[in-house]
């Protein structure tokens, strides 16, 4: 009974530290956030549950040891190897010290509490014996409280909303995280990554010059919910303390709570589309983290270093797939310390279902789905359509040597999957019946580079491939059919589009110009306001990222792309000749008219009103 009484002990205290710092570091590490492990309240049951599991075989072990040897001494061991992990875990956690650095402290404080322990070993049994049953019932405690609150909180927010109108129409916003419109179908694209997207574009409005607000998730998911550019919403990076978007500006969510709609945001992307950088406010329900067992394992320290040690190899996770335990597949390596957890398109749209069903008021759903960045892989078994993989996709190791041909490849793999949930999805609301009463939204937050200008990934630079993005609207028998529109747009104006459609879009909420306009006009508008991009100066970034050395600003007309850095200079481009942005036309006269009074337009627009 000693034994069992420290091993639940000691897995208590390291685990309700661990949650307890886990907290605190992610506020701490708010300049590292990319490399920091990310956790809600729920973390508070869920390390000291994992704890107990991880410490169960050790104590297993010495259960068989000291009942072979019939030895004394292995009650004293026992807490000299429980205390090396607690105080394992508790150095190892802020990641300031090297792992056997960590290791070599922890053995001397362990050493200590051994020492310590064989002076006082009745009085410390009879401690842990007296203090144990206040730990467990501390645990299911705070594991009811944190899950019943969240219940009575989203049912209290429900019970205040006011009335819908009749006949509401629900609006779903489908963000596809790292979608370049051009590897679409509906696109021109010449593979045919997405015929589900392409057909729901057929029959609906399809803007071919959608432009991004930014080209990395942050800030333009800002711009989505708040209708704003960076430079008005300020979201340009993760602020002290963890926080990104304020509450400067009202949120499109909380308009639609105005007006009686459930609110509901479903996240792939939990590294900065997440409740505690500030994309909660409005929500009346947030999943981020914690959507799976084997998520909640790997945000503990110990489950992040046996995911690292061994089951990130192809064969462990092979087996545990074929064991039924496919959710290995969310785990992908970013960094030596990090670990990003994806969550899977189809899970998204089972957990925004879910949500969906419990109530029969009108909703706004707003998912992102993050399938299609890097690494880019698909589910293990998942049929692929373009090439064969020596894998369901690239692994972060694969993907950092893979060859041009191989990414454009697996980026395509993914397309093709998250385009399959698309409609999975689609077909969801119509067997409820529900299709003809929801506006669908289908965007994404940027682009990634594909060695173009000598670039991968995003967050580097705001080239066409990085803020040219999809952007449809489609609602049977109110949005027009088979529309194409090319006049470049922003993604800022999503939430005054869909404000105007429902009838509750105030200018001064969401000012960025409806789109309504532009498929109702029988002429094109010539004088539509042209889409801004930004990015913040990111100094973390690579050598060869232009954001690492300063910021930037970009303005798509219909002719011209100029891109202004502010250590760099200014480039143009004609993107309608030259898609790829390949030559600059600064050099020339008719360039240089042309970027002059495109940064003149710039400099207006982001002056502050007088």
């Amino acid at each position: 009974m000693g034994l069992i009484a420290l091993w639940l002990w000691f897995a208590i205290v390291t685990g309700l530290v661990e949650a307890a710092g886990l907290e605190l570091f992610q506020k701490i590490n708010w300049a590292n956030w990319a490399h920091t492990t990310h956790v809600s309240p729920k973390i508070f049951w869920v390390a000291p549950l994992w704890d107990i599991i991880l410490f169960a075989p050790l104590t297993l072990l010495l259960i068989v040891v000291g009942r072979l040897m019939r030895n004394p001494l292995v009650i004293r061991v026992s807490v000299f190897l429980f205390a090396l992990l607690m105080f394992y875990d508790w150095l190892a956690l802020p990641e300031r010290l090297v792992h056997r650095s960590a290791f070599i402290l922890a053995a001397g404080l362990a050493t200590v509490t051994f020492r310590t322990f064989t002076k006082h070993e009745s009085l410390l049994l009879r401690f842990v014996n007296r203090t144990l049953p206040f730990l467990v019932a501390a645990v299911l405690v705070l594991g009811a409280g944190i899950e019943v609150s969240a219940w009575m909180l989203e049912k209290s927010a429900l019970s205040k909303l006011p009335r819908a109108s009749a006949g509401a129409t629900n609006v779903v916003v489908i963000v596809v995280d790292t979608l370049r419109a051009d590897h679409l179908t509906a696109y021109g694209y010449e593979k045919p990554t997405s015929p589900n997207i392409a057909e729901i574009a057929k029959e609906g409005v399809l803007f071919e010059n959608a432009i991004s607000t930014s080209s990395w998730t942050l800030p333009s998911h800002a711009s989505l919910l708040s209708g704003r550019y960076s430079y008005e919403h300020g979201a340009t990076d993760v602020k002290p303390g963890g926080v990104a978007l304020d509450n400067r500006y009202p949120s499109l969510s909380e308009a639609f709570a105005q007006h009686g709609y459930r609110t509901g945001a479903f996240s792939g992307n939990y590294l900065y589309f997440s409740s505690n950088l500030g994309f909660g406010r409005g929500f009346i329900h947030f999943e981020d983290y914690f959507h799976s067992a084997f998520d909640g394992f790997t945000r503990t320290l110990y489950g992040r270093e046996l995911a690292r040690l061994f089951f990130n190899r192809e064969k462990i996770r092979t087996l545990l797939i074929r064991l039924g335990i496919p959710s290995i597949d969310e785990l992908q390596p970013s960094g030596p310390s990090s670990w990003m957890f994806r969550e899977r398109a189809a899970e998204v749209n089972h957990e925004a279902l879910n949500w969906i069903d419990r109530d029969s008021r009108p909703f706004f759903v707003f998912m992102n789905y993050f399938d299609v960045h890097r690494p880019y892989t698909t589910p293990p078994g998942y049929p692929r359509k373009f090439a064969r993989l020596s894998t369901h996709g690239l692994y972060l190791q694969e993907f950092n040597s893979a060859t041009p041909e191989s990414r454009l490849v697996a980026y395509d793999e993914c397309i093709g999957y998250v385009d399959d949930q698309i409609k999975a999805f689609l077909d969801e609301l119509k067997r409820r019946g529900l299709d003809k009463r929801t506006l669908l939204v289908i965007t994404s937050d940027h682009g990634d580079m594909m060695g173009e200008h000598g670039l991968y990934a995003h967050r580097n630079a705001l080239y066409r491939q990085l803020i040219h993005v999809p952007l449809i609207f489609w609602q049977p028998e109110r949005i027009p059919i088979g529309v194409r529109i090319k006049t470049p747009a922003s993604i800022a104006s999503i939430a005054s589009t869909v404000g105007d459609m429902l009838g509750f879009g105030e200018k001064e909420e969401f000012p960025s110009p409806s789109l309504i306009p532009l498929w109702t006009a029988k002429q094109p508008i010539d004088s539509w306001p042209h889409p801004l991009s930004e990015i913040a100066h990111l100094p973390h970034e690579s050598r060869n990222s232009p954001s690492r050395y300063g910021a930037m600003t970009s303005l798509v007309t219909p002719q011209y792309h100029y891109i202004f850095h502010e250590k760099f200079g200014a480039e143009l481009f004609d993107w309608i000749r030259d898609p790829d942005e390949k030559t600059s036309l600064l050099k020339t006269r008719e360039g240089q008219i042309a970027a002059a009074a495109l940064a003149n337009e710039i400099k207006v627009r982001m002056s502050p009103p007088q």
